[in-house]
């Protein structure tokens, strides 16, 4: 979702109006310097509702004396001028607007890159943690099984030696055969010993293993949210370059309306030089015509 404006409407034109009364033209930059704060889409659009506001409502014309139409056209022309110049310093103004709104553009883009090309990482690291997790996992069966097998020789030893012992009790005169069966039971003893060991170490793995499963799913955990907050900040960035770029848009619509503005202002002083080059030749043309009646 796109960030709400930092600055109001009355902020802007609180600036605009203190810029143009220290006797300059307010910018979209300097006011943005004024505010301290605000992106330079926002200051703009606010600054053309400021500006819109400025316009001049259009004087009455009024039937002049011809001693003033000559003044009158050097006046218009002078005006014309003027005017001509206030629109091209307006015209330099917005370029550099729209170039600092194309440079805010770039930098969110650049931005954008590197939160994608970061969260890229993060999802190959995650990735790779499955992986291991999965190996793991494989691991902790393997030794699970291990243990179990080791756990299952230990009780057939004791089994077996329990019947030993019963078969030492019921048959006393058999005395090669008890020997025997202390050389079987001193192995069986031996691998009792062995079954237990092996099975202490693969409880011990099996501690381990686990340890490392939940410290490997914490990781995980701390991968999956950085990866959600990293989608969030891109969304947020496209959302912002939208923006920008709707802004750009309109910026361009009005540059284009002011030259087309420019281009009138010239055609209506054209025309009224016109009109009033006429005027007085025809008012030159009668007054030559009343001081000589014969010629007339």
């Amino acid at each position: 979702m796109a960030r709400e404006a930092t600055v109001s409407q009355e902020e802007v034109n609180a600036v605009a109006d203190s810029i143009r009364a220290a006797g300059t033209k307010p910018t979209a930059r300097a006011v943005r310097d004024g505010l301290g704060r605000g992106s330079m889409a926002t200051v703009l659009r606010l600054l053309h509702v400021w500006q819109s506001g400025q316009a001049r409502a259009p004087e009455p014309q009024h039937a002049l004396p011809a001693a003033l139409q000559r003044s009158l056209i050097d006046f218009i022309g002078q005006e014309v001028a003027a005017a001509k110049l206030s629109l091209e310093q307006e015209l330099v103004i917005a370029q550099q607007a729209q170039k600092d709104l194309i440079s805010e553009n770039e930098s969110l883009l650049g931005d954008l890159e590197e939160l994608q090309t970061a969260y890229e990482a993060v999802q190959a690291q995650h990735s790779q943690l499955e992986g291991r997790n999965a190996q793991l996992l494989v691991d902790i069966s393997d030794a699970t099984r291990i243990a179990e097998n080791q756990r299952q020789a230990a009780e057939s030893a004791r089994t077996e030696l329990a019947k030993v012992q019963l078969r030492l009790e019921g048959v006393p005169t058999l005395e090669a055969e008890l020997s025997r069966m202390h050389a079987a039971l001193d192995t069986e003893r031996a691998a009792r010993v062995a079954a237990d060991q092996a099975a202490a170490v693969g409880d011990a793995r099996l501690e381990q293993s686990k340890a490392l499963i939940d410290d490997l799913r914490v990781r995980l955990a701390r991968a999956e949210t950085d990866a959600r907050e990293m989608h969030q900040e891109a969304a947020n960035l496209r959302n912002q370059v939208s923006n920008l770029q709707g802004s750009l848009d309109s910026t361009c619509k009005e540059l284009t309306q002011t030259k087309g503005d420019a281009r009138h202002a010239e055609a209506v002083a054209a025309e009224l030089k016109g009109k009033l080059a006429a005027a007085l030749s025809n008012q030159q043309r009668g007054a030559t015509e009343s001081a000589d009646p014969e010629r007339a």
